[in-house]
């Protein structure tokens, strides 16, 4: 023990040594983002540097580590060739970049493919703004949809990281007097939608300066038309600007922030140049810019590289290989390498190659790789000899089969092929068809071929194309009919072939019933009555938006029997045929390729309820407060906010008895008349078409009483804070629920805790709700400790979108199993073929409402902090009762009793009551990879800072900076920058500063 201390403080002796006498240095890696087509690729740079005052110059990078995830949307070489695989979405390259002891991870993101049209298009303008120290931007968020703008009535705005500025409700952005970079974020909620986009901003002096320049090639000096000339900019506002030279060979590269840069050309064909006059990046001549600077002369002499040629053929039948990857690399220098892929002939060209001996390899999707010329092993390799500027030709490769599926899609009317058509590959037939794993998937080309490589065995393999009907092999609607693939080893499957019909259009009109006239913006959903598993029936469901004159297109509706209903702003909603409900509806059939029209609606006014929202001090307006007005026999509800007067107006209410209400950040959310709760609300009347008005809201503010748990909750997939969220707290010995909601920024705040352990859970509406940490049952979430009047801060919660959107609903009630009493705050799941689909929460008296659900079967599940587990018709999910929803017909009196768990009690713990002094303890744990807690104690309510320095004093990350309650706090450390940036192993201090009472600092270690 005592020698382990000992090497542990000498390695921290040492480390601090090196850190305090090594240069800082960063690094860049180009592209930082970008969008590529199914199959292309791309080729990733880094670009590291040291930094020592203003000065910056390249050095050298010891190792990179590339890899991409989900790795089933791409591969990455080695050395940074990414190439795009044959689906769509979003791809994460991660590289991790060593140099000396420091270590610098970057992450950038890749959209493969055209993502399907979104039923909104959110933009923040502009997408780019430079904003000097101190001065003003304006941002606006602009909705479109058919190129139509849509105005959001709520936008909440953030700026990431927070330091960078603040940013007012309406989009006005003041930088703050640090320079750095990052997003300015606008979140909008419309038509049930959450909706996020961003701006790029900096935090600089303005991008006034310029580089100049010309592009000749070395042999005669002629003009390089077409050349790519960039300017990276060395430092951690990370600026890269590019043009291309024109006829004449000049350029002019303007927008340049000051600092200092490198500067590049390439163009297709001659060997790529750093400025001045050199190959290499670490002999890079650095040019330094100042504000409203130009530099000229940045000229250069580009030399044509040799070539490699050849084509790629499959073995034996000699079938040409388009998309195969061909890497070159040089023999004394692996690291030098070029890639490409090849054309639809299979031919391949490596340009702008220096003289030297190379190494090829090729390997396509569904082949086996080899060396040239026909060797399995690199040490088996024929060099290809190059010199500048001649062609090597003929190296060719004939590449033998690997085990893999093979076919075409095409569409059953015209034979045409469909590109971009996926093909899923699922489990053995004798798996349960209710796995809906899917082992393998892959897109087809432009001639609608496919090819996808897999492992010999028993498969079902599926298609699916935007706008088309899906099928299973061989023309078959399901799994359990489909016609299992057998793969044979080192062979082709071939000729699993898909004819896929299109699908179908509805269309319609809008119009009031009262007047006649048309309805703008009305939105019309269809939901599908039984629905396959399908990738295009998600969330977002089929839906359009009325025009100007009520019109209405849903397109791509799949065959199969819908539920289809409209509803609009200040109009009851209406199912067809002119029907109030679903169970009325008629249903609407859709078969094969067809037109549906006439399928029309005309809508009625609904009652409005309007009032004021305000504090309960001194009666200021509360603007943007969440208002929400629950239907209590149906579960529906309808959102609406406060405007700038706090004034709310909410309505396409039918007549009957409504709960109101209201949600604001800092305040404690309040039912109508001055009810905490929704048992004790007062029902609000109305009479449609009327107006109940004068329904007022005085909301007290939030103050923090015994102890408080502190979060955020947001949307798993892109961060957008979520607005109305419940968050519960519940002792298991104690058994009662806490209650609060989230804010305009997803931020709650939960107090009036008695000392104890809890188990936390939030929900949010369109969101599958979880327990701390990602738990969809109590026992398997951790539990959070709370301590006489402190706060437990950072209990944050990613909440997942719900995958599929349905129109059906099941309602029951929870009881205790010994006496019948109603349970409250008892998280409800129905899950569907094993996940869950849709959660919800139960009401004062019991009530739950699932909604949202597609047609199906679901397993009902109850789970809460001092229960057992429970079933809906049985005592686990696989003996439960299936429910079952659809042919418009809703599920009720799905009913369970919980008894109480004697086996998970978790005895609340004691603690001291407010702090007598201020305190900064040392983190845990110390050395720490990845994350490190960090708790403080305050006597008294003041202002808090808590930073994170490097040993070179410089600010690394703020973890804290807002005012504080009295009490004792944890906060958590990730090992990154404000930006996002994994840093470098070493020691760091983190310093607190509460008010002027009191100033403090410890030091830890980070180790990897």
């Amino acid at each position: 023990m005592k020698r382990t201390k000992f090497i542990l403080t000498l390695f921290m002796m040492l480390l601090l040594a090196g850190v305090v006498y090594s240069q800082d240095v960063d690094a860049v890696v180009t592209p930082d983002e970008a969008e590529l087509e199914v199959g292309e690729s791309l080729r990733f740079e880094v670009f590291a540097f040291s930094m020592n005052g203003s000065s910056r110059s390249p050095v050298d990078v010891d190792a990179i580590e590339w890899s991409v995830t989900p790795d089933s949307l791409g591969t990455i070489t080695e050395d940074g060739f990414f190439m795009a695989g044959r689906h769509l979405g979003k791809v994460v390259v991660r590289v991790v970049i060593r140099i000396g002891d420091r270590t610098i991870v970057r992450e950038i993101t890749i959209r493969i493919g055209r993502p399907p049209k979104a039923f909104f298009d959110l933009k923040v303008v502009p997408e780019r703004a430079v904003v000097p120290a101190g001065a003003e931007q304006q941002f606006q968020a602009v909705l479109k949809r058919a190129d139509v703008d849509v105005f959001p009535r709520f936008v909440s705005w953030e700026v990431v990281p927070e330091d960078l500025g603040k940013i007012s409700d309406d989009g006005l952005f003041q930088a703050g007097n640090v320079e750095g970079h990052g997003r300015v974020v606008a979140n909008v909620e419309i038509d049930g939608l959450k909706l996020r986009a961003a701006a790029h901003v900096v935090v600089s002096p303005a991008a006034t300066g310029a580089i100049t320049g010309t592009v000749l090639s070395d042999a005669g000096a002629l003009p390089v038309p077409g050349a790519v000339v960039r300017a990276i900019r060395l430092g951690h506002i990370r600026w890269i600007q590019k043009t291309e030279v024109d006829d004449n060979g000049e350029y002019v590269l303007g927008d340049l922030i000051p600092g200092v840069y490198v500067v590049t050309a390439n163009a297709r064909g001659f060997i790529g140049e750093f400025f001045d006059d050199t190959r290499n990046y670490l002999e890079a001549t650095p040019i330094a810019i100042a504000e409203a600077d130009t530099v000229n002369e940045v000229n250069f002499g580009l030399s044509e590289g040799g070539k490699i040629t050849g084509t790629i053929v499959t073995e034996g039948d000699s079938v040409a290989l388009g998309g195969a990857h061909v890497l070159a690399f040089l023999v004394v220098n692996p690291h030098f390498a070029k890639h490409v892929l090849t054309d639809a002939d299979g031919d391949y060209s490596i340009e702008a190659l220096p003289t030297g001996s190379y190494i090829v390899r090729a390997d396509a999707d569904g082949y086996r790789g080899e060396f040239y010329d026909d060797a399995t092993q690199v040490t088996e390799a024929t060099f290809v000899n190059v010199m500048e500027p001649e062609t090597k030709s003929g190296i060719d490769f004939a590449l033998g089969a690997a085990s893999a599926i093979q076919g075409v899609v095409t569409n059953e009317l015209d034979g045409t092929p469909i590109a971009d058509a996926k093909i899923l590959v699922y489990g053995a037939p004798d798996f349960s068809f209710n796995d809906r794993r899917i082992l393998r998937q892959t897109r087809t080309n432009e001639a609608g071929e496919y090819l996808i490589e897999i492992r010999p065995g028993t498969y079902i393999v599926a298609a699916a194309a935007r706008g088309f009907n899906s099928e299973f092999f061989d023309n078959a609607s399901n799994r359990s009919s489909a016609t299992p693939v057998e793969v044979q080893p080192e062979a082709h499957t071939t000729d699993i072939d898909f004819d896929l019909l299109p699908r179908s259009t509805l269309s319609g009109r809008v119009t009031d019933e009262t007047s006649g006239d048309p309805i703008a913006g009305a939105v019309v959903e269809a939901f599908k009555e039984h629905a396959n598993i399908d990738a295009s029936e998600t969330a977002a469901g089929f839906r359009a938006r009325t025009n100007d004159d009520g019109q209405y297109v849903i397109e791509n509706l799949p065959a199969g029997r819908f539920i289809v209903v409209s509803h609009a702003e200040g109009f009851l909603p209406e199912f067809y045929q002119e029907a109030s409900n679903k169970r009325d509806a008629t249903i609407v059939e859709i078969t094969g390729n067809t037109s549906v029209t006439d399928i029309d609606f005309t809508l009625v006014r609904g009652g409005r309820i309007a009032g004021l929202v305000a504090t309960a001090e001194d009666s200021t307006p509360i603007p943007k407060a969440l208002v929400r007005v629950f239907d209590p026999d149906s579960g529906r509800h309808i959102r609406g906010y406060s405007n700038e007067r706090g004034e709310y107006e909410i309505g396409g209410l039918p007549t009957g008895s409504y709960l109101v209400q209201v949600i604001a950040e800092g305040f404690f959310s309040e039912f109508f008349e001055n009810a905490r709760h929704r048992g004790d609300a007062t029902p609000v009347e109305v009479v449609a078409p009327e107006t109940t008005p004068d329904i007022d809201f005085f909301l007290e503010a939030q103050v923090d009483r015994e102890g408080t748990i502190a979060g955020r909750v947001f949307s798993d997939d892109d961060e957008t804070p979520l607005f109305g969220a419940v968050i519960i707290a519940v002792s298991p010995s104690r058994r009662v629920p806490h209650i609060t909601f989230s804010g305009p920024r997803g931020f709650y705040r939960l107090t009036d805790l008695p000392a104890g352990r809890y188990f936390v859970f939030a929900w949010a509406e369109g969101f599958v709700g979880e327990f701390y940490r990602n738990a969809k049952r109590f026992r398997n979430a951790d539990p959070v400790l709370v301590v006489p009047n402190q706060v437990t801060a950072g209990i944050d919660f990613g909440l997942r979108p719900i995958s599929r959107r349905g129109a059906y609903a099941i309602r029951g009630k929870i009881r205790r199993a010994d006496d019948s009493s109603p349970l409250e705050g008892i998280l409800i799941n129905a899950r569907f073929e094993g996940e869950v689909e849709v959660n919800a929460t139960t009401d004062a008296d019991g009530t739950y409402i699932l909604q949202g659900l597609p047609a199906g079967n679901y397993t009902i599940e109850a789970t809460a902090a001092g229960y057992s587990d429970g079933y809906f018709g049985g005592t686990s999910e696989e003996n439960a009762a299936p429910v079952s929803v659809g042919e418009g017909k809703d599920a009720a009196e799905v009913n369970v009793n919980l008894n109480e768990d004697t086996v998970t009690d978790v005895s609340p713990g004691g603690g001291p009551s407010v702090p007598q002094t201020f305190e900064l303890q040392q983190n845990f744990p110390n050395p720490f990879n990845p994350e490190t807690s960090i708790r403080y104690q305050l006597a008294q309510s003041t202002d808090v800072s808590l930073k994170v320095y490097n040993i070179m004093g410089q600010a690394v990350r703020t973890l804290v900076n807002d005012a504080q309650a009295a009490g004792s706090y944890q906060v958590k450390w990730d090992g990154k920058d404000n930006l996002g940036r994994q840093v470098a192993s070493g020691v760091y201090i983190f310093r607190l500063k509460a008010g002027e009472q009191f100033k403090s600092s410890r030091t830890m270690m980070l180790l990897k």
